[in-house]
């Protein structure tokens, strides 16, 4: 039902003084309800969390795609101070050979998120496993743009290279 300012006045001329005062407080009950719940839905949307999937191509050192990457990742308490990242991903060349697996953990964020359009940038350090053993205090950056796409860039003068020299991409869906 819609009513108009006018129609309210009028309404109000016609109703009792201990009916007004009911309505009123049946108003503000409601609206203090529905306040609640959008602030709470707030403080649950603040801890949230994504997770995906890594389906990347990255390049060689001369620059020339030769690895495939695949795996997931998860990153809950994104809106914290401290969220937490983690993935792993095997990484195997184009022909089939040299397949292997890495791990990111510990990531640690420096600063706050940057937000760009539709994409937020968490910058940090984390451990990154290599064929040598973990390497820790990499700088990483993990980038989610929209609600669809995501990329992983991880220094490449702290792995070696291993990379390659662009990010790595993935989606925040798995495929169940």
């Amino acid at each position: 039902m819609v009513l108009f300012i006018k129609d309210i006045d009028l309404l109000s001329l016609m109703i009792s003084k201990d009916t007004r005062e009911l309505l009123s407080a049946i108003f503000i009950a409601a609206a203090a309800a529905t306040m609640m719940s959008s602030v709470s839905g707030i403080s649950a949307q603040q801890t949230g969390s994504k997770s995906g999937t890594i389906a990347s191509l990255q390049n060689a050192k001369d620059g020339k795609p030769a690895w495939i990457v695949s795996g997931a990742w998860d990153f809950k308490n994104i809106n914290s101070t401290s969220p937490t990242f983690n993935a792993t991903f095997n990484m195997v060349m184009l022909n089939g050979s040299a397949p292997h697996k890495h791990n990111i953990t510990d990531f640690k964020m420096s600063g706050s998120p940057t937000k760009k359009n539709t994409a937020t940038t968490y910058n940090g350090t984390a451990t990154v496993t290599l064929k040598k053993g973990p390497v820790t205090g990499v700088p990483v950056s993990v980038r989610l743009m929209g609600p669809q796409a995501m990329s992983l860039w991880i220094d490449p003068a702290k792995t070696e290279n291993h990379f390659g020299n662009t990010p790595i991409y993935g989606t925040q869906h798995r495929v169940k």
